[in-house]
């Protein structure tokens, strides 16, 4: 990577922690907001869908963009209309008004991620790319070890201050981000022909097995993270207090996994093994929870989990990236959507079958991820010519 691009990667990374810090910041206190506001179960299931659903959508519009006008004036889009949208969150004096926002939020904050992954990979290559790919990731996780704890300690004295704390971060880091990223886009993409879009044509792409490996990955931990509250609660008595030090234990593990060990694991494997492997470690973690005797294996088994998600995330990310051409932006747009959308699924769908059977949400995530690497596991590769990059 050269130079000139260290200060913008910081940037980046200093982007993406805080969406997911304004990401984590409403955990802790939304189930009392929309209760205040009137709102039950179903509100604050359809509020957390919200941001999904248009994420969902728009994901591929703007990294399409960032194909064509470049990625500097998306990313400041998506950061500016970021801040906004939580300060709108605060002003926000009914249900339905809320829910609104949230559905803008999750419009234009959808430009962030996908156009920084595109940024990424203009100014990396080989294993550096799955290494600042790793950055991002860590980033993210950082950003969900600290969100929750914010919101919780600033909710304690209004509901609507840990908005307009996240608004602020991001409108502060905006100047630094309009003056520190430079344009990296050398040759915009105006080929019609070319685009990736997602409808049914999709199913053609030779990225789709990578698109259902972002489903797969994105719908298990969604799951996981809907019930495993409720599962431990009941398996051996987790409270609040808790569960807040175990979600802080496997943040501080995604932070170690994609922050530090990723880039020696990629550099020496390249990026489908170690994609490969996170999923197979995903899939024992899930069957490790569901024998775990006592409170001690029950966590180690969630380290499992997401040490495997974290090498399931940076490589499948920059799998795509290195096989999309000049198509980085679209492709990459796409890939998040597919994410996306197993956040919407995996929520519903494992909250709606706990009721039936506490272990099934884990038996449902173990099949799916051993379904996906018996299905597409055999054309999830590296490209020849970056791993001679790699390797080199």
């Amino acid at each position: 990577m050269q130079k000139q691009y260290i200060r913008p990667m910081v940037i980046l990374v200093i982007i993406q922690f805080l969406v997911m810090v304004g990401f984590g910041v409403v955990i802790p206190i939304l189930p009392f907001l929309i209760g205040e506001l009137g709102g039950g179960a179903f509100s604050l299931g359809l509020f957390m869908s919200a941001y999904s659903i248009m994420q969902f959508f728009f994901a591929p519009f703007w990294g399409r963009l960032s194909d064509r006008i470049g990625r500097r004036p998306v990313l400041l889009i998506g950061l500016s209309g970021y801040g906004i949208t939580f300060f709108l969150y605060g002003m926000a004096g009914n249900l339905p008004l809320l829910i609104a926002f949230r559905a803008l939020s999750g419009m234009v904050s959808s430009a962030t991620l996908p156009t920084a992954m595109a940024y990424m990979a203009d100014i990396t290559e080989g294993a550096e790319r799955s290494k600042s790919m790793g950055m991002l990731g860590a980033a993210m996780g950082l950003g969900m070890v600290f969100g929750p704890a914010l919101g919780g300690s600033l909710g304690h004295y209004s509901f609507t201050l840990p908005f307009y704390f996240a608004g602020t971060l991001a409108l502060l880091i905006l100047p630094f981000a309009w003056k520190l990223l430079p344009e990296t886009l050398k040759e915009p993409n105006r080929e019609p022909r070319k685009k990736v879009r997602l409808n049914f044509g999709v199913i053609r792409d030779p990225l789709f097995p990578l698109f259902v490996f972002s489903f797969v990955l994105s719908f298990t931990m969604a799951m996981f993270e809907t019930t495993f509250t409720l599962f431990a609660a009941e398996r051996v008595g987790f409270g609040p207090k808790e569960m807040g030090f175990v979600f802080m234990i496997i943040g501080i593990v995604g932070v170690i996994v994609q922050g530090m060990l990723i880039g020696k694991v990629v550099k020496r494997f390249g990026d489908a093994k170690p994609a490969k492997f996170g999923a197979v470690l995903c899939a024992l973690a899930f069957l490790w929870m569901l024998w775990a005797p006592n409170a001690i294996l029950l966590v180690l088994g969630t380290v499992v989990f997401m040490t495997g998600n974290s090498f399931m995330t940076p490589t499948s990310s920059s799998l795509v990236s290195k096989n999309s051409h000049n198509r980085q932006g679209a492709s990459l747009g796409v890939f998040q959507s597919f994410g996306s959308l197993g956040r919407i699924l995996g929520p519903l769908v494992g909250g709606g079958i706990y009721g039936l059977s506490m272990n099934t949400p884990y038996i449902i995530g173990m099949v799916t991820l051993v379904l996906c690497l018996i299905l597409f596991g055999s054309k999830i590769q590296d490209r020849k010519a970056d791993e001679a990059e790699s390797s080199s």
